[in-house]
């Protein structure tokens, strides 16, 4: 007897898996834990995650730059009071300093992570763990999502490995940033939304809803999921207004009505996102975005960290392994193409696709870095090692692939995965990462410092440096807690007395030009910070 369309089970198409694939998924796992825990502290604690601590804090850009830019000879442990919690803010000052000062930032992340610091202490470790915890948690739901799409629990185990060890995810794991949530909640949302068209039910839409409302509170980017999302239901439904159509308008208004308030927030206070997203419009050589798409690309699967740090020769020892992932990833959608019925490859291409859609015409036409940013492509990476999972299934337990052919593919994947944790294993125990921006070169600064006797580190505001607040913060991390520094006011350009060793950090051309001018001293250039 047929089962009523409401009552539709998720049944499972796929062979049972072997032995050797049963233990390998384990060790993968173990593997993948592991790897989001490990070393959370090790890594420079840069500028990004340095202005999540001070959201966390409750306090402000604008506070922090009154009470201690005023000219006055400070240690550099005043800093960290803006880095730790205290009893003067509460998280009404850490969502009201994000409206103000980074209404781009999504709350959820911030509110969420000063609740765990709370619990847990706020150390270093302890903040990035909670990232750890989202990326651990996007694991069943990217099972979640796979068995929905494919009802194949091998494709679902498959994509459950890749995402258990691929590099970018353990980078962004181990980051007191909320792309691990966004990973979750893409992850979360689609295999709602999927399960929702499959049963059809109220109770199946709401919860749709809910992801869609948390999809928005992680990231503001969730908006383009969510427009995947809509172009994938329109066109799986042949353009007709149905049940299905109404049910995901629906909960896309829910979500749409929940964000308002933030919504409005982000209106009011337009002007300070144009500022903080300025980078995201420098122009870039088109031969660079090329690159940059070639390399993150891999990053899903095989990274060994800062390509400009590495001997040219290792470089180039590197290039036929980039060269067949990329065929690899190209043969993947092809074959997702070619062989899943619409429903699957749609999905998959609308959740690739969009993001590039809209962000590299973008960085073409009107310039800009936008689609080399590894944080905002998450959807497409995602994506991406959806079709690898299939493709690898596919080849696996195909009829039409002969038993030698099979044990191949079995190598291949065993190939992909080792890859992937050999990357891991590099990554663990270096001091920094290609997605820690040029904060890197704070870890020689803070040495030539701890090495001095008595230094005094001297830096100024202005438009010359825009991140030069959280690069103060960062090196807070890293120098002797009673080393002194000295924010120069706007009018006040004057090296105090009684210093045997005084250093300029990251001052203006303005700034340098008063000291060359007011002082017979020569000033030497010990390390170069690029803007």
């Amino acid at each position: 007897m047929e089962l009523p369309e409401n009552c539709n089970r998720l049944k499972s198409h796929s062979p049972s898996l072997d032995k050797w694939l049963r233990v390998l998924i384990v060790v993968v796992l173990v593997l993948g834990i592991f790897f989001r825990f490990a070393n959370l502290g090790q890594k420079i604690y840069w500028v990004d995650e340095s202005y999540t601590s001070l959201r966390i804090s409750g306090y402000t850009e604008s506070e922090l730059i009154q009470q201690v830019g005023d000219g006055q000879v400070r240690k550099i442990k005043d800093l960290q009071k803006y880095q730790r919690l205290n009893s003067e803010k509460t998280v009404v000052d850490t969502v009201k300093g994000l409206a103000l000062e980074e209404p781009q930032l999504a709350p959820l992340y911030f509110v969420a992570t000063r609740f765990w610091v709370q619990l847990f202490g706020d150390s270093v470790a302890v903040t990035r763990s909670i990232s750890a915890v989202f990326s651990l948690l996007a694991l069943p739901c990217m099972y979640w999502l796979c068995l929905e799409l494919f009802e194949s629990s091998l494709t679902a185990w498959l994509a459950v490995s890749l995402l258990a060890v691929s590099p970018f995810q353990i980078v962004y794991a181990q980051e007191a940033r909320p792309y691990s949530l966004f990973v979750l909640i893409i992850l979360l949302s689609s295999a709602a939304l999927l399960r929702g068209m499959r049963l059809k039910t109220n109770s199946s839409w709401a919860i749709y809803a809910t992801t869609v409302a948390l999809g928005f509170y992680s990231h503001l980017l969730f908006a383009l999921v969510l427009l995947g999302h809509g172009i994938y239901v329109a066109i799986s439904e042949n353009l007709r207004f149905n049940k299905t159509v109404i049910g995901y308008l629906l909960a896309a208004s829910a979500g749409f009505i929940a964000l308002s308030p933030w919504t409005i927030v982000y209106l009011i206070n337009s002007q300070n996102v144009s500022h903080k997203t300025a980078w995201m419009s420098v122009k870039t050589p088109i031969s660079n975005l090329v690159k940059h798409w070639v390399l993150n690309i891999t990053k899903q699967f095989f990274d060994v960290g800062l390509y400009s740090d590495l001997p040219r020769l290792y470089f180039l020892l590197t290039i036929p392994v980039i060269l067949i992932i990329l065929i690899m990833v190209g043969y993947s959608f092809y074959l997702l193409l070619s062989q899943t019925e619409r429903r699957v490859w749609l999905f998959v291409m609308t959740l690739t696709c969009v993001t590039v859609a809209i962000f590299l015409p973008a960085d073409l036409i009107k310039g800009g870095v936008r689609s080399i940013n590894t944080r905002y492509m998450i959807p497409c990476y995602l994506g991406m090692q959806i079709a690898v999972a299939y493709f690898l299934a596919e080849k696996m337990t195909s009829p039409q692939v002969t038993m030698q052919l099979k044990k191949l593919w079995r190598l291949a994947l065993a190939a992909l995965l080792s890859i992937g944790i050999m990357s891991c294993c590099i990554y663990l125990p270096a001091d920094s990462w290609w997605n820690k921006g040029r904060s890197y070169m704070n870890i020689p600064i803070a040495r030539t410092l701890n090495s001095a006797s008595g230094p005094l580190l001297i830096t100024d505001w202005g438009a010359y440096n825009v991140n030069k607040l959280g690069d103060l913060l960062c090196l807070s991390y890293l120098i002797n807690s009673e080393a002194n520094f000295l924010i120069w006011s706007p009018k006040m350009v004057q090296i105090p007395p009684n210093f045997k060793e005084i250093f300029l950090y990251a001052v203006s051309p303005k700034s340098k030009a008063e000291i060359e001018k007011n002082t017979r001293d020569e000033i030497q250039t010990i390390h170069y910070l690029t803007n």
